[in-house]
């Protein structure tokens, strides 16, 4: 074989060698180039912690970005930390940039707002890929939840043209329940540039709604010439989904079907010293998800709270496709809730000390405060003025008594009192003894730390007690002849089925707060529950599942609307400005041995 021709042959053989090489390189170099750490992740940590491995320079740091990223996705703060340190001091501009945005996303992780700010600040948005400023700009809305709601506002915005399509209508609702949580006076000194055409037409939007809500019909023309003018408007293409809904409702009505909610995961401790309020919760939500038309299909999820940190329940849920949250039960869980980054929908199943400023989180309890003050709102209504609070010494006591009065402090005039007492042995000696129970006590001290005056007769008497000890208070009163001046009212801590004949007769005319369910007026539910034989506190867990389940299917109507009621089990439900859901109960009356409702 001629020499020029061997070397032909050899040539012919090793080209699809080199040309592979070349290849290879070509895709290293391009997956390693600072492009590749501005757009998706594609791969687990584990394959970029591998590359890394066998990399050098530049081309290492940038498979240890993307390790870090995707690091902190799976939740692993701990070694994405760790592989940060590892890299160089000096970093070409789009390295460090990403860089500083992998720190802030880590702080974002670990709850660190001042650890977000500090990160944040040194970033220059402005150089960064469309993939990197929606990492960005979810950052900047958690570190302002809570801090600064015009700020989240504004980077909601921004965040919406670079999320993919079937994320805009959560970015959508995100800004409509933010838009709707901001009040007057925070409205009214909101300045707007001239070039942010999209903010000032979401406040146009609101003041749309907000103007026309109490008419459906001019909801819907209002709104629909609001879309001609702005069409180009991201909630003109994508109308808000609280919105949508609400086109369909008359004020203050809840509507025919539930709003559709699509994969509930329900957060209560299934073990641990506090499970045992679980499965009546549990019970009474999935009885209420079977009577209802749109229920039966729902998924639902039920994560125990105490098989790992909440925030870590809430990342789990939300990646297992969770669209609103129901739990948790403990107040202490419940307040972990304001520090989570999630913008799901959650309804804690408690009320924290602190209310957090989440547009995002409703609360429903069934808490003897919430009752107290339900109860201050009934004897005012009856024209009652100077109320005395009698309730035990001790915790509760003083947490009815200051629900009580904050809530009397509303109808001006006179300051509620309050009259504490020990025990029931007490009261049983103190019966036998012939003594009876004066109503002076002492004007309650508001929340506020304000005390104020009470000069007029006591005209109404609020009890908190057991039946037990209900049945030594009232003769006692009836002794001192307080009973014959004051209307008498008690809590449903008093009230147990099964009373004898006495016991209803010496309660002649005590009105009583009780929630429908067990009132007899929401027979339904009742029926499930009497699996519960006569245990009150289990039949009322049940009913506070029931309604759980009723709120979180009208989550954004009772989270939005302040005219929205719904009748629940537990009572008519209606929420506040801070979306905290109050009860309005049902009252009840002994008549002649008899239990008639309170006209």
């Amino acid at each position: 074989m001629r020499l020029i021709t061997y070397l032909r042959t050899k040539a012919s053989q090793a080209l699809p060698v080199v040309l592979a090489a070349l290849f290879l390189v070509g895709c290293q170099s391009l997956n390693n180039s600072p492009n590749s750490i501005r757009g998706e992740l594609t791969q687990q940590s584990s394959y970029y912690l591998q590359q890394a491995a066998e990399s050098q320079g530049d081309i290492q740091a940038n498979w240890k970005l993307l390790a870090v990223r995707a690091l902190i996705m799976e939740n692993n703060t701990k070694q994405a930390l760790n592989t940060l340190q590892e890299l160089p001091e000096m970093l070409p501009i789009a390295q460090d940039q990403e860089r500083l945005l992998l720190r802030a996303e880590l702080a974002a992780k670990q709850q660190d707002s001042k650890g977000m700010f500090q990160w944040l600040k040194n970033i220059d948005s402005n150089s960064l890929s469309k993939v990197q400023k929606a990492r960005y700009y979810r950052v900047e809305i958690q570190a302002n939840q809570g801090r600064d709601p015009v700020a989240q506002l504004r980077a909601n915005i921004s965040l919406e043209p670079l999320v993919a399509e079937d994320e805009k209508q959560k970015v959508i609702d995100q800004t409509w329940n933010l838009l709707n949580r901001f009040t007057m006076p925070m409205l009214t000194s909101l300045n707007v540039d001239a070039n942010e055409n999209t903010l000032s037409e979401w406040l146009e939007l609101l003041q749309t709604y907000q103007n026309n809500r109490a008419d459906n019909n001019m909801l819907q023309s209002a709104v629909k010439d609001w879309q001609g003018r702005y069409s180009s408007h991201p909630a003109s293409k994508m109308l808000p989904a609280p919105l949508a809904r609400a086109l369909g409702l008359q004020k203050g009505e809840a509507s025919t079907t539930t709003t559709t909610t699509t994969n509930i995961a329900l957060l209560l401790p299934l073990t641990g010293s506090n499970n045992k309020f679980s499965p009546a919760i549990q019970a009474g939500f999935n009885t209420a998800k079977s009577l209802s038309s749109t229920g039966a299909g729902t998924p639902v999820k039920v994560y125990d709270t105490n098989s790992k940190p909440i925030a870590d329940l809430l990342v789990q849920a939300e990646q297992e496709g969770a669209s609103i949250i129901v739990g948790p039960l403990i107040k202490t869980d419940v307040e972990k809730l304001a520090q989570s980054p999630s913008m799901l929908n959650m309804l804690a199943l408690n009320q924290p000390e602190k209310l957090s400023d989440r547009p995002n989180i409703c609360y429903f309890a069934l808490s003897p405060e919430d009752e107290a003050a339900d109860a201050a709102r009934h004897i005012n209504a009856q024209g009652k003025t100077a109320p005395l609070v009698i309730a035990p010494s001790g915790n509760l006591g003083d947490r009815v008594a200051r629900a009580f009065a904050d809530q009397w402090s509303q109808f001006g005039g006179n300051t509620a009192r309050v009259q504490f007492f020990s025990n029931q042995a007490a009261l049983r000696e103190a019966l036998s003894g012939g003594r009876g129970m004066s109503a002076d006590g002492q004007p309650i001290t508001l929340s506020s730390g304000v005390t104020g005056t009470a000069s007029d007769p006591v005209d109404a008497i609020y009890i908190v007690a057991t039946q037990p000890e209900l049945a030594l208070i009232k003769p006692m009163l009836d002794i001192s002849k307080a009973s014959k001046s004051a209307g008498l009212y008690a809590s449903s801590r008093s009230y147990q089925a099964g009373a004898g004949p006495d016991f209803r007769f010496e309660m002649e005319g005590l009105q009583f707060s009780e929630t429908p369910m067990l009132a007899g007026l929401s027979p339904a539910v009742l029926q499930a529950a009497s699996k519960y034989n006569s245990d009150y506190t289990q039949s009322r867990l049940y009913g506070m599942g029931a309604d759980a389940w009723e709120l979180a299917s009208h989550f954004s109507e009772i989270s939005q609307s302040p005219d929205f009621k719904l009748t629940g089990s537990t009572g008519i439900l209606s929420a506040d400005s801070n979306c905290v859901v109050h009860r309005q109960l049902s009252w009840i009356q002994y008549r002649q041995g008899q239990l008639v409702p309170v006209k």
